[in-house]
């Protein structure tokens, strides 16, 4: 093992030059693929490209590995190729060194990890953006133990920082409140890099499904928790990817319709949800149930936009174009209606909504990939729209979700379900 390897193993890249470093493979990587893309360019080159990808992502940790893990299942806007290497990054490759961790924990603690552990294994089962997970045994229960990285927290916000400088200059030839956003986006990671609030979380959306017998939602250790480290009972089932391989035709709409449900319930019914919706964060037991993890980055959402964005749904779902100006005025997404082209926000829009606006729906890569074609620069409107905060995490959930069903091959009804979560929820009645 070279030094430089070695040095990965035993804590994550920190100081600008270490993570200038990365950011230069990465941008390197990243124009390598741009030009193949442009050229229309396949084969070996994308996987081992996205590999590169993959291990200086995985290096920094926090944000940039948030980013590689959502580029991995997001189709259409890499080779297929390179979507695949990427998705190590869901469960992550470069553990930082155990005793490291195991220092991390004893110091949060106050104790020696043979006495808050009866058992506790030193590889990791995963290694994710913020912190290792590590399985153990407590009190007879056998548990999964996140412990955060040793300084991510300091380093994520560092990298806010200099994000914060470079979205006033991004934003300059739009209406887009850049340092707005960055300032949403800081607030939610200083969020996740508190277990305690995770914690509280994880509980909320337990009770809140409790009586869900298909949604297990793991329930949290609170002796063995603390602001670095939380504890959950330990729960069993095949990754994302074995259960899509595994899985009959059956199997897989019924958990695409749990899936849904979970999300927009979350949404609509509890004010909140888990913006984080990557296949990482699931599992999938024999029994047809569905494992909801990692309640870290949550956003609670005031009534008003959940009542806009309710009356938005519904317009789009029942074709009423004619009321569509004035109900996406509310939402406050236009800051320039005099050059605003709404018939084609409408039809963008209609586009993100098919899937509730028919009777029978499938997702495609061909609906994923269309989709991000209204995103390209040829999209005037993209000078003129506002982008409250609060859209960017909606956005997140249902491009998230549209993709992870997608490579789920989903099919069925799922106009029904989203108009009943709709119409019965009362979280935005204002």
């Amino acid at each position: 093992m070279s030094k430089r390897e070695k040095e990965s193993l035993d804590g994550i890249k920190r100081g600008w030059g270490k993570r200038l470093w990365s950011t230069g493979k990465l941008a390197a990587s990243a124009a390598q693929l741009a030009t193949r893309q442009v050229l229309g360019a396949r084969g070996e080159q994308d996987r081992v490209l996205g590999e590169t990808l993959a291990k200086e992502m995985d290096k920094m940790k926090g944000m940039a590995m948030k980013v590689g893990q959502i580029l991995s299942y997001f189709d259409g806007i890499l080779p297929e190729e390179t979507h695949a290497a990427l998705r190590s990054l869901q469960q992550g490759v470069q553990p930082v060194a155990f005793e490291k961790m195991k220092a991390s924990i004893e110091e949060a603690f106050g104790q020696p990890l043979e006495e808050l552990f009866e058992r506790f294994e030193e590889e990791p089962i995963a290694s994710a953006s913020i912190g290792q997970v590590y399985r153990g045994r407590l009190d007879g229960h056998d548990v999964a133990v996140k412990a955060q990285y040793p300084g991510i927290a300091e380093t994520i916000m560092s990298d806010f920082s200099m994000l914060q400088h470079i979205s006033r200059i991004a934003t300059l030839a739009t209406s887009v409140d850049g340092p707005a956003i960055v300032r949403e986006l800081r607030e939610r990671f200083a969020e996740e890099c508190d277990y305690i609030q995770e914690a509280r979380h994880q509980r909320a959306f337990r009770e809140a499904f409790i009586d869900t017998p298909e949604i297990l939602i793991p329930r949290v250790f609170a002796e063995r928790t603390c602001q670095t480290v939380i504890t959950s009972e330990w729960c069993d089932g095949d990754d994302f990817y074995t259960f899509a391989a595994r899985a009959s035709r059956e199997e897989k709409d019924v958990v695409a319709r749990l899936l849904m449900r979970f999300a927009y319930e979350c949404m609509f019914s509890l004010g909140m949800l888990n913006a984080d919706p990557h296949p990482g964060n699931y599992l999938f037991p024999q029994d047809g149930r569905v494992v909801f993890l990692d309640f870290g980055c949550v956003k609670h959402f005031p009534k008003a936009f959940l009542a806009h964005e309710r009356r938005l749904q519904l317009i789009l779902m029942d074709n009423r174009k004619e009321d569509f100006r004035d109900a996406l005025m509310e939402t406050g997404m236009v800051a320039k209606p005099k050059k605003f082209d709404f018939d084609a926000h409408w039809e963008m829009l209609r586009h993100m909504s098919k899937p509730y606006t028919v009777k029978h729906f499938r997702f495609t890569s061909d609906y994923i990939k269309r989709g991000m074609e209204y995103n390209q620069p040829s999209n005037t409107n993209m000078l003129y729209l506002a982008i409250p905060p609060e859209w960017i995490w909606w956005q997140r959930l249902q491009w998230g979700l549209h993709a992870v069903l997608m490579r789920l091959d989903a099919e069925g009804d799922f106009q029904t379900l989203f108009r009943d979560i709709l119409s019965t929820s009362r979280v935005g009645d204002i």
